[in-house]
């Protein structure tokens, strides 16, 4: 059971007084706990929302694969969070704004973080799919960091924190028993597909911390593309200055992939530059001035919805 007295633990320090660490050293044996609830989550996670609650509009059942799980819930008071400020910057900063403001997909969103928000959590995206699930759909959470999945095997036999219940009943228990699996996500994404329940998500979020990542994300969507060509893929990717060429390249070659195939998938890019790339030097530290989406067979109006939080995260958290 979470403890209710966690929140009077919680203490943000002033952007102005935090001494941030540069992102280029963080990204070094990536944790998500110095990042968790930053702009890229933010983005992410919103269009994670969406695509779920378009998946459950039909009756029919649905399997959901997270290949790069994390920990699920994240505490907002972690010292290497507090230490990057990327929470501060980014999460902690949207709960201080008028939710009446926030385009429709954004205000679900942040109702869905304010329960966890109240108990000085963040809900990462094993969370978010565990509160979309119904009885009869399946959940594959893949990691292979041992703090992470750990944590991740510790968190989903918590109850979930539902918002839409009265403050002090607001605790529900998950229908579906997550399959948590300690392996490389890829070769347990190619081991998973197509599974059993073919409507639903695939969602492929790594690091990116060299070069490689950029070949292994094209491979392996290209993998469910041939496998699995019905799945909603939502691939993750970073605006980095160092890893332009990569990035172009990467989704370049994911349209053309789609197209070519003898059902031409429809793809969708979306992109939010909450920094200016231009301003981005050695010397600065962080070179991630943004985030994106690439979305295969996108459900309807998702384009539509995610501009309008684009719009929203560009003009609100820009630095």
């Amino acid at each position: 059971m979470l403890k209710p007295h966690v929140t009077k633990r919680l203490s943000f320090t002033p952007l102005a007084q935090q001494r941030f660490l540069p992102y280029n050293v963080l990204m070094l044996s990536y944790q998500h706990e110095y990042h968790a609830g930053n702009h890229a989550d933010i983005l992410k996670h919103t269009c994670l929302l969406a695509i779920l609650r378009s998946l459950r509009k039909k009756d029919k059942p649905f399997t959901v694969i997270d290949c790069h799980a994390g920990a699920g819930r994240f505490r907002l008071d972690d010292e290497r969070l507090v230490r990057t400020g990327e929470a501060q910057e980014g999460i902690i900063d949207l709960m201080t704004r008028s939710i009446h403001e926030m385009p429709p997909l954004l205000q679900d969103y942040v109702r869905l973080e304010k329960a966890y928000y109240a108990q000085g959590l963040y809900a990462g995206s094993p969370e978010i799919e565990r509160l979309s699930l119904r009885e009869g759909d399946a959940l594959h959470l893949v990691e292979k960091h041992p703090a992470a999945l750990e944590s991740l095997r510790t968190n989903v036999r918590q109850p979930l924190l539902d918002a839409g219940k009265g403050a002090s009943d607001n605790e529900r228990r998950c229908p579906v028993r997550a399959d948590v699996r300690e392996d490389d996500s890829y070769a347990a994404l190619k081991a998973l597909c197509p599974p059993p329940v073919k409507r639903g998500l695939v969602l492929i979020d790594p690091s990116y911390e060299d070069a490689e990542d950029y070949t292994r994300v094209r491979d392996a969507v290209e993998g469910v593309i041939t496998k699995w060509n019905t799945a909603v893929i939502a691939v993750w990717y970073p605006l980095l200055v160092r890893r332009k060429n990569e990035t172009a390249q990467l989704l370049s070659s994911l349209e053309d992939y789609a197209k070519m195939q003898t059902v031409p998938r429809e793809t969708l890019r979306i992109q939010a530059a909450v920094r200016s790339a231009e301003a981005m030097t050695e010397e600065a530290g962080s070179h991630l001035y943004g985030s994106g989406m690439f979305i295969v067979n996108p459900p309807w109006k998702l384009k539509e919805e995610m501009e309008e939080v684009v719009s929203y995260l560009e003009k609100n958290l820009r630095k």
